[in-house]
């Protein structure tokens, strides 16, 4: 199961390509985000799409985790979705999606399973539910609008085979 946080929906939102999104993450199972970074969408015109589901952080575990998280992460307005994501994955045992590197660290130096969406999209070229074609040009598509990843225009695979993930 996968909880997504604010910036994959919202680059895919903008380039009006949610459907393409929703595709590499179907293999997944159950995706959800939060109901915070559902506000976060709402304020930038992204609706979050149908295949991902809406969950709410507001059971006592999940509050407690909250708590732990915007201490751990938050370090303004922006950072609460993210501890949102991270507070849902660790109660209920989900891979938390998140493109903010030092986030994602994080998380993952306290023992929470986190990546990024590049992540996701390699493991949908390895598991052939997109070509490599077909992502390069979907991570493309996600520069241009604004999405920062750690290579330029057409690196997707050299950037995926150089972490060993394809």
């Amino acid at each position: 199961m996968l909880v997504w946080d604010t910036s994959p929906i919202l680059h895919a939102g903008r380039i009006d390509r949610l459907d393409v999104l929703g595709d590499i993450a179907s293999g997944w199972g159950r995706n959800v985000t939060t109901a915070a970074v559902a506000q976060e969408l709402e304020r930038e015109d992204v609706t979050v799409p149908e295949w991902l589901g809406v969950v709410h952080v507001d059971g006592l575990d999940e509050i407690i985790a909250l708590g732990e998280w915007l201490q751990r992460v938050s370090a303004g307005r922006r950072d609460r979705g993210e501890a949102t994501v991270f507070a849902w994955a660790e109660v209920h045992g989900a891979i938390a999606i998140v493109d903010d590197k030092d986030a994602r660290m994080a998380a993952q130096r306290a023992g929470l399973a986190a990546h990024g969406t590049l992540w996701v999209i390699a493991r949908a070229v390895v598991a052939e539910r997109i070509t490599c074609a077909g992502a390069v040009g979907f991570v493309d598509a996600m520069l241009s609008s604004g999405a920062r990843y750690p290579f330029g225009y057409g690196g997707f695979v050299p950037w995926a085979e150089a972490q060993g993930l394809l």
